[in-house]
């Protein structure tokens, strides 16, 4: 009898309870009841720790500071060598551009330093320094970058190159001398890392020996021409007709004479002045001016010229295309 009650108590139990309720778990006793809040609190005697004072950066003493800028000095050296050991104008801008990246990866790293006391307001005018050499150094040189002459004549690779190297030196003497007058003469900067001037092309500034007869041709006649120049030098080109077809040509240096002898038949007299004397292929470079008197000479005589700008003189000349 009881163990049948009780069997009938469960099966109830069962069946009130697929009627009633969405889950089979009962509530938890710990569970809050309907209208209640949760709530948590921090465990008693407890604080948020406080943060660590961040130390004050120590400034470098003067020596120290020395070492630093030799330092950025001795980095530099190679990648400035490179610049000026190029050979090619594709070499040239590859390490400019190296040298220039280098600059700035030891300009970040002097930004980091703090300077002795004494260079606290030098140490900013150093960054600056570096700040526009590493600019400088990155853009493309005019003049390394032109490929003509400013005569319009076809520059030649050492030429261009020595051009490129000379603006990177001296933007580099450049950056030395303005670190140098930020921070003074108790430290020192650039003896290390300014490179040498490179060594110019003939070209460069080159001038004709005085009275120098480069070319002839044809037979050689009995008539001669007397030249004084005041002016620049200047190559005197005689000619039957054309410029470009000469009878003789010869330099003469400014502010001296010569004189042309064998000439023969009628003749016009032209002449070229400029400066960057091309001796290998008899032209100059830069700074060119062409003219021609205007009346033709006669070659039964012997003539003198004289190449100076003056009011009160009986040859009239005009300019001339490029010869």
């Amino acid at each position: 009898m009881t163990v049948r009650r009780s069997l009938a108590v469960v099966a109830g139990v069962a069946i009130l309870a697929s009627a009633g309720c969405s889950s089979s778990k009962p509530e938890s006793a710990d569970a809050p009841s309907a209208g209640s809040t949760a709530t948590s609190a921090p465990p008693p005697n407890t604080t948020a720790p406080k943060p660590k004072p961040t130390p004050a950066p120590v400034a470098l003493s003067v020596p120290m500071y020395q070492r630093a800028l030799t330092n950025v000095e001795k980095v530099l050296k190679p990648s400035v060598a490179r610049v000026m050991n190029a050979t090619t104008v594709a070499a040239f801008d590859a390490s400019r551009k190296q040298l220039a990246a280098a600059v700035l990866i030891e300009r970040g790293a002097l930004a980091k330093i703090t300077p002795p006391r004494g260079l606290v307001t030098a140490h900013p005018a150093v960054l600056d320094a570096f700040d526009a050499y590493a600019g400088e150094v990155s853009t493309q040189l005019t003049e390394a970058g032109a490929t003509k002459t400013g005569c319009g004549l076809p520059k030649s690779l050492e030429v261009r190159l020595y051009q490129a190297k000379s603006g990177v030196r001296t933007a580099f003497a450049g950056l030395a001398q303005s670190v140098q007058k930020s921070i003074g003469r108790g430290v020192k900067f650039g003896a290390l890392s300014v490179p040498a001037k490179p060594v110019a092309p003939a070209v460069i500034g080159g001038r004709g020996k005085n009275g120098d007869v480069f070319q002839r041709s044809g037979s050689r006649g009995a008539a001669s021409l007397a030249i004084n120049n005041a002016g620049s030098d200047v190559v005197i080109v005689v000619a039957p007709s054309s410029p470009k077809a000469p009878q003789a040509s010869i330099y003469v240096r400014a502010n001296s004479k010569a004189t042309l002898r064998g000439i023969r038949g009628d003749y016009w007299v032209y002449f070229k002045s400029g400066t960057s004397w091309d001796a290998k292929n008899h032209r100059f470079t830069e700074d060119c001016s062409y003219s021609k008197y205007d009346d033709r000479f006669d070659g039964s005589y012997n003539w003198t010229i004289s190449l100076t700008k003056t009011p009160y003189g009986n040859a009239p000349t005009s300019e001339t295309e490029a010869f």
